[in-house]
């Protein structure tokens, strides 16, 4: 019996498993940052809407509008604004609802369906939405959120709103360490301060 060649398979064979761990690792890392950079762009492409809609609550060309809200709750907030800047001064119902309507398509139990309504016209956002959670304060860079719903004689006194979007995969990515797998999230919250809710 030749031990050498013996040793020479062991070893051939503990490279290959080797050069196959390290090719699944890659592969693994490769879903995983392709997965965060689409998440990314998904989380961005929300958030701008977000951004253009939000300090516009009250808004107006000439008057602020009061009252600016209608509904302010954590998982929906609909508001009055001028908000696409119109020289009439038309007011819009501007209003963000995020639903337990499963997304369709997506494995991921915990993606539902957010929609951005404008006077009625519903748009539908999917992109792996988990989690959209607004808060309210009646004081800047207060700590402690209103209770929601807000009531109707405390509309008036929300000064900041705070809200946390959480968008993941529909898919899980598993792996060697996770074989359950876990879903790639990409998190982003932001506190704003609409000009028009301040004292006058």
């Amino acid at each position: 019996m030749n031990f050498g060649i013996i040793l020479s398979y062991v070893i051939a064979g503990f490279l290959l498993v080797a050069i196959l761990a390290t090719n699944a690792n890659l592969n693994y890392s490769s879903s995983e940052l392709t997965a965060t950079q689409m998440k990314k762009n998904h989380s961005k492409a929300i958030t701008e809407v977000i951004n253009h809609d939000i300090p516009k609550i009250g808004f107006n060309r000439v008057n602020i509008i009061d009252p600016a809200f209608v509904k302010a709750d954590s998982n929906e907030i609909v508001f009055y604004s001028n908000i696409d800047n119109s020289a009439d001064e038309s007011v819009e119902t501007i209003s963000w609802k995020y639903t337990d309507t499963p997304a369709p398509g997506s494995k991921n139990p915990h993606d539902h369906i957010l929609v951005r309504e404008i006077n009625g016209d519903e748009t539908e956002i999917d992109f792996g939405i988990t989690r959209f959670k607004i808060d309210y304060f009646n004081e800047y860079g207060g700590d402690t959120p209103m209770a929601t719903p807000v009531s109707s004689g405390n509309l008036q006194n929300i000064k900041q709103i705070e809200i946390e979007l959480s968008v993941q995969t529909g898919f899980s990515l598993k792996s060697r360490s996770n074989p359950d797998g876990r879903y790639v999230t990409s998190t982003w919250i932001k506190r704003f301060s609409p000009v028009n809710l301040r004292d006058n």
